[in-house]
């Protein structure tokens, strides 16, 4: 898990950081990624599967999710769908990424509940736009 040492205090313009959980079972793209988000101002705790992110998220409720939509185990679609049967992660911010980007995976997607679907790669100022708000 990274966790900037910054966390918990102001980020850019004087508001507050913004905290997501990220999960992505490829551990190359889950460090990039990570790094990228945390050099725009984003606080990540970052995961390598559906079910430790949805541990993650009752812990913390974070501002956001990201989450890889193909992961063995707890893919981000069953995550989704977990996160919104909950009441406490339900009205959170869900984003899903992906290297795949079909009608029918975005489709998916928006019926497990996701408020947004990103194709990798991504410029990482546009994520955390996102991840943002």
């Amino acid at each position: 898990m990274h966790v900037p040492a910054g966390a918990g205090k102001l980020g850019r313009m004087g508001k507050p950081r913004t905290v997501i959980v990220y999960a992505d079972d490829d551990d190359l793209v889950r460090n990039v990624v990570t790094q990228a988000l945390i050099e725009e101002g984003i606080d990540v705790h970052d995961c390598a599967s559906g079910s430790e992110a949805v541990a993650l998220c009752r812990q913390i409720v974070p501002d956001a999710v990201l989450l890889d939509l193909n992961m063995p185990d707890v893919d981000g679609l069953e995550a989704a769908r977990e996160l919104r049967g909950d009441p406490v992660t339900r009205k959170l911010r869900l984003v899903a990424l992906t290297g795949r980007a079909t009608t029918g995976l975005r489709t998916k997607a928006a019926d497990a509940g996701f408020d947004e679907c990103l194709v990798k790669p991504i410029a990482a100022t546009e994520l955390a736009d996102v991840l943002r708000g």
